[in-house]
């Protein structure tokens, strides 16, 4: 049967750490630019959550049979509660709610809304965590984010309720299941990376598929390649790599160093969109990219000094 480990305790990164986060900062932030040519060639968010879902959890099953790797104990039943409750906070949910924001808002916009989520990181673990409390340094790095937000969606909302905000609105949703993901999956057991998110990935499909069925109806569908092409991007580098690679960095480090590649994922929307895709940031979204930026950084600048002891959780 399997046993929860003790959680580490927060330890400083080291380069290798740094080179981690990077590469993830890269995987994910190519991901709205994805998400976003496949909502513009007619696929629907469900089907494009489900489909990411899909490949991301079959390639890491494989990947962990072939080596070798045990599912968890079907007799742990508080550990599959767990791993369902991941699957469709942490996976279904926000793939869903970010594809359907994205129909009415830019790619680079949900990039920059997605830096929320070390924001909320820092508030949720306070309650969940014993080592990751909010401090002062913590406590302004926050309000200067979400002052960053606020600038980001109150242009719009000065003008009603339209699509746009709409849009914002549902994926600052996704924003706070991926939170949520963050800080629970952290107690996890010590099971393979591997196996273990694929497992959670596949219970986010399990739940989802009925639903997908039921709403979209997949024969009706215009299955369009581009629009595919994109879904099985996200499947393999973004839902199946991404997720791994967040997990190993949350085991190494903790949650708030993990959620630290949001710091860098609106950077790289910003770019993706650009380049790309052609869209042009408007001035209050720099202005919001640059508050929610100082906010992140700022906790990183004035360390918390009571915060020394650090403990390898191998």
């Amino acid at each position: 049967m399997n046993t929860p480990s003790p959680a580490g305790e927060i330890r400083h990164p080291g380069l290798a750490d740094y080179g981690l986060l990077i590469l993830l900062s890269l995987l994910w932030g190519s991901s709205f630019l994805a998400i976003k040519i496949a909502v513009e060639h007619a696929m629907p968010p469900m089907t494009l959550a489900l489909l990411r879902i899909g490949v991301g959890a079959a390639m890491l099953l494989a990947i962990a049979r072939a080596r070798g790797q045990q599912w968890p104990s079907f007799g742990s039943r508080g550990l599959w509660l767990r791993i369902l409750f991941l699957g469709v906070v942490g996976n279904a949910l926000p793939f869903f709610l970010i594809g359907w924001g994205e129909q009415s808002t830019t790619s680079q916009l949900a990039g920059i809304l997605m830096a929320v989520i070390p924001l909320l990181v820092v508030i949720l673990a306070h309650f969940f965590t014993h080592d990751e409390r909010l401090r002062l340094p913590k406590l302004i790095g926050v309000l200067l984010g979400f002052a960053g937000v606020v600038v980001l969606v109150g242009v719009d909302a000065l003008r009603g309720l339209g699509d746009q905000v709409i849009g914002q609105l549902l994926i600052i949703g996704g924003c706070f299941s991926y939170s949520l993901y963050g800080v629970t999956a952290r107690r996890l057991p010590q099971l393979p990376a591997e196996m273990l998110v694929g497992v959670i990935l596949l219970a986010g499909l399990i739940v989802l598929l009925p639903v997908w069925l039921i709403h979209d109806r997949p024969w009706a569908i215009d299955w369009q390649g581009q629009a595919v092409a994109a879904a099985s991007w996200l499947g393999v580098i973004s839902t199946g790599c991404g997720n791994l690679l967040f997990y190993i960095i949350m085991r190494r480090i903790g949650a708030g160093f993990a959620s630290f590649n949001n710091y860098l994922v609106p950077v790289l929307a910003l770019g993706y969109g650009y380049l790309l895709l052609g869209e042009q940031p408007h001035l209050n979204a720099l202005v919001a990219l640059a508050l929610i930026l100082a906010g992140l950084a700022l906790p990183r600048l004035m360390p918390d000094r009571s915060l020394t002891k650090t403990t390898n959780p191998g």
